[in-house]
């Protein structure tokens, strides 16, 4: 823009000068609005006329700037006066012998230019200020999931921790116990053996489902799809649970859709199924009900597993798919379990590209809603 300016300046002093050389007034009125002046010097250096549009210009200051204009050896350019700045073309006189010197000053222009220059200045520290803050909440933002998911990992090593440290503690206590009484059989020690066992079983079920979810997480554990008989599947996986429903009182209620075919892993959507019917058996009270239905629906197939047990408050419902949640009361302390057998059961589901629903009446009952695409 500097340049530009400079360019116009020159151009408009060189126009001043043809219109002066014409000794046209119409001419000459067309820059009554520019800041000029021109001078008309004879060869002996005699001032023979002078005219400035700038009123603080007198003949004293119109015949400094004529020296100062004169000492300088080339015929146009930029002078500065008294912190004024001007653009001059010196040219011969054609009517007489002599120069013309026409000027123009670049005052106005150059507060422009310091104006413009202030204002991309601080343009460009607001922007700079904007981009700043905004990279620092982009940042930010992009390190919420990195947050999380070390938070997760972090929750997760401190449940793990935890939950292995319950059972090896009974295990340790139940050896001194036995170590105590070497003179006494197997037979008289079995309540302490019988001890580890349980806790043995719970550690390896719990390091079973703990290598799962690290495959998952480093989506290593993959689906082995194939087509397969839905319904037989799922009366494999229920037929151990009726006499182990029947030794609690409890009714085992199966309604299974025959001869339906899905595409999928079997192994995991018969791991999906034990897991439900595991957890309705286990928080159902004796008389309790659980029920088992599946059926297809258009392009879908169903899956409804619900018990009569104490329940799930509202609260807790959207936390149960969560590693490690289990509700906080007596009786879920009471039960044994992982706590990570709901999220198992959870990324099946989606990974068949499903949904899983949980509905509750504290008191009354729970019920688990899954649909299942039949071609994934």
């Amino acid at each position: 823009m500097e340049n530009q300016i400079f360019n116009q300046s020159e151009q408009l002093v060189q126009n001043i000068a043809t219109a002066i050389e014409s000794g046209s007034a119409q001419q000459l009125e067309r820059f009554d609005k520019a800041d000029y002046f021109y001078i008309k010097i004879k060869e002996s250096g005699e001032i023979t006329q002078a005219f400035s549009t700038n009123p603080h210009f007198g003949p004293k200051e119109l015949n400094e700037l004529a020296k100062g204009i004169l000492r300088r050896k080339s015929s146009k350019g930029d002078f500065d006066w008294h912190d004024l700045s001007f653009t001059f073309l010196k040219v011969p006189q054609k009517q007489q012998q002599g120069l013309l010197i026409v000027s123009v000053s670049q005052n106005r222009e150059l507060m422009v230019l310091k104006f413009l220059l202030a204002a991309l200045f601080i343009t460009g520290v607001i922007c700079l200020g904007l981009a700043f803050y905004c990279s620092l909440y982009l940042a930010d933002k992009a390190l919420i999931p990195i947050r999380k998911s070390w938070q997760r990992q972090k929750d997760f090593v401190a449940d793990a921790s935890h939950e292995l440290r319950t059972p090896l503690a009974v295990i340790q206590t139940n050896l001194e116990l036995v170590m105590g009484n070497r003179k006494e059989t197997v037979e008289e020690q079995e309540e302490w053996l019988t001890n580890i066992k349980i806790e043995v079983s719970h550690m390896t079920r719990l390091v079973e489902d703990l290598l799962f979810l690290a495959r998952v997480d480093s989506e290593q554990q993959l689906l082995e799809r194939s087509n397969f008989s839905l319904d037989r599947a799922i009366n494999q996986v229920v037929q151990p649970f009726i006499p182990m429903a029947n030794n609690k009182g409890i009714e085992l209620k199966i309604e299974v859709e025959p001869e339906v075919d899905f595409y999928g892993d079997e192994k995991r959507i018969s791991q999906l199924i034990l897991i439900l019917v595991d957890n309705a058996i286990k928080h159902t009270p004796i008389n309790g009900e659980v029920s088992l239905k599946m059926r297809v629906v258009s392009n879908a197939v169903d899956i409804l597993v619900s018990d009569t047990g104490e329940g799930i408050e509202e609260q807790h419902l959207d936390k149960i798919f969560e590693r490690f949640y289990r509700i906080d009361t007596a009786r879920a302390k009471s039960i044994e379990g992982t706590g990570l057998g709901l999220s198992i059961a959870n990324w099946i589901v989606k990974k068949h590209k499903g949904t899983i629903k949980v509905s509750s009446i504290p008191g009354k009952e729970t019920a688990f809603t899954i649909r299942l695409p039949k071609e994934n």
